[in-house]
């Protein structure tokens, strides 16, 4: 499974950009027990430059790292150059 997730009022509580809010633990908890048996995570935010570098930092220190940030997972890009070029010339 793959799964992608936003950090402001997701992993972390909302309002009060550009700083990191209160952990939602038991959703980094779950993420966490998903990597563990094998499945994809996905950061996905509008986060950009420094602050997204406090979302990523905030979720290591909680125990979360991601397969990607902001971009598809490589082994997909790899399988479907065209759909994934795509997909990222849409956006």
């Amino acid at each position: 499974m793959i799964i992608a997730v936003d950090f402001d009022g997701c992993l972390a509580s909302a309002g009060t950009w550009p700083e990191v809010g209160e952990p939602n633990e038991a959703l980094i908890n779950w993420l966490i027990c998903l990597r563990k048996r094998g499945d994809k995570v996905i950061l996905w935010t509008c986060r950009a430059d420094e602050a997204l570098q406090k979302a990523v930092e905030f979720c290591k220190v909680h125990g979360l790292e991601f397969d990607a940030v902001n971009d598809n997972l490589e082994e997909l890009k790899q399988q479907y150059p065209d759909v994934v070029t795509q997909i990222e010339n849409a956006a």
